[in-house]
């Protein structure tokens, strides 16, 4: 689902659609940086590979505490709750079509 996917991340991670159709979205951040989310091929079953996820470094831990705190109140699940992990801390959550999406930043 495009559409939720890209709410999910303009929501959650400060992105801004730069263009979208029913089954395309571009979405930018403030840094320029681009995610295309989409779905070409129509298709109705979403499978990521069994490592798959996409991840944000952010620069503060209380960042990583505040977004973990609202996508928990929201209702997303966690595919793992906030750890440490190795020198950071970090979660994961499971987005709209079950997309893994994992947060982190450095312990100091």
């Amino acid at each position: 689902d495009v559409q939720a996917v890209r709410a999910f991340f303009e929501t959650f991670f400060d992105f801004h659609c730069a263009y979208a159709r029913t089954e395309l979205a571009i979405l930018t951040d403030e840094t320029g940086f681009e995610l295309a989310i989409s779905n070409l091929s129509k298709a109705t079953e979403v499978q990521y590979p069994q490592d798959f996820h996409i991840g944000f470094v952010v620069a503060e831990v209380a960042q990583v505490q505040a977004l973990y705190t609202h996508l928990k109140e929201a209702g997303y699940t966690m595919k793992f709750d906030l750890q440490k992990a190795g020198p950071n801390l970090a979660f994961q959550c499971l987005g709209p079509d079950q997309i893994p999406v994992e947060v982190r930043a450095a312990l100091r």
